[in-house]
């Protein structure tokens, strides 16, 4: 009977035990913009890429060697590059990050990134009614490749375009994050993209 309470005790304390790391989806005050088709142009004509910032709270809650992420879209591992997506740390949106390195242990004060998805294509049509919407007076037949235009913050597009991120929210879209525990083993978290 001693033996059970024992083993009973140490499987409560392995349930409660906390994974490496937690990711909580926030919804981000980043900006959504559109910008000019141009790797999909000659496919796909009457389109434009609408950019979506995705943010993402870390919580470490031991130690880590690094955590890395592939992004994926309806089934299909996207490539991270400046043409499908890109991340950056929050705390500074002017350098893209692969993957975040730890030299030593953090503590668990969260970390903040944002994926840069440019992989959903809308019309121009949508596209141009997004513009007369949120008051921009600009051409979609002579953007640039480095052309942006600037909507409105990602928490108040989801609100005031609710059919538009419902159909995006029918595309079983994930990010698969990997670790490196501080013994050398990997864990593995998939998040669901709630758009």
């Amino acid at each position: 009977m001693k033996y059970t309470y024992i083993l009973i005790f140490l499987l409560l304390i392995a349930c409660n035990s906390k994974a490496p790391i937690e990711v909580k989806q926030i919804v981000s005050n980043e900006i959504v913009t559109l910008e000019d088709n141009y790797k999909d142009r000659s496919l796909i004509k009457d389109s434009i890429r609408i950019s979506i910032p995705l943010e993402f709270e870390i919580t470490i809650n031991s130690s880590v060697g690094y955590i890395a992420w592939h992004y994926n879209v309806n089934g299909k591992i996207l490539n991270e590059s400046r043409f499908d997506y890109q991340v950056y740390d929050k705390q500074n949106k002017t350098k893209q990050i692969r993957q975040l390195d730890f030299k030593e242990t953090v503590n668990n004060n969260p970390i903040s990134i944002i994926l840069k998805e440019r992989n959903h294509l809308i019309s121009k049509k949508d596209a141009q009614e997004l513009l007369k919407k949120y008051n921009i007076n600009r051409s979609l037949d002579n953007l640039n490749p480095k052309d942006t235009i600037k909507l409105t913050t990602y928490d108040k597009f989801r609100i005031e375009n609710k059919e538009m991120i419902n159909d995006f929210n029918k595309i079983n879209d994930s990010i698969k994050f990997r670790v490196m525990k501080g013994d050398g083993s990997f864990f593995y978290i998939d998040k669901k993209i709630n758009w």
